[in-house]
């Protein structure tokens, strides 16, 4: 299963959904091939790019789902 990261009820599967989400691409930060915005979010270090955006967030259940709490 791939990484997903909820935002505000809308969960965001690929890198471009969580730029849309977080406002900007720059607090992305890439583990591999980077820019491929269309990819899973198995790209992103998805801790710390929520961690750059000083976002509070829950791993679900201890799977690839992150829940950000706002």
């Amino acid at each position: 299963m791939c990484t997903q990261v909820r935002i505000d009820g809308i969960l965001c599967s690929t890198p471009r959904q969580l730029a849309a989400r977080l406002g900007a691409e720059r607090p992305l930060e890439w583990v591999d091939h980077r820019g491929e915005m269309d990819w899973c979010l198995c790209v992103i270090d998805v801790p710390r790019t929520l961690e750059r955006s000083a976002l509070k967030w829950t791993r679900k259940d201890e799977s690839e789902t992150f829940v950000v709490e706002r």
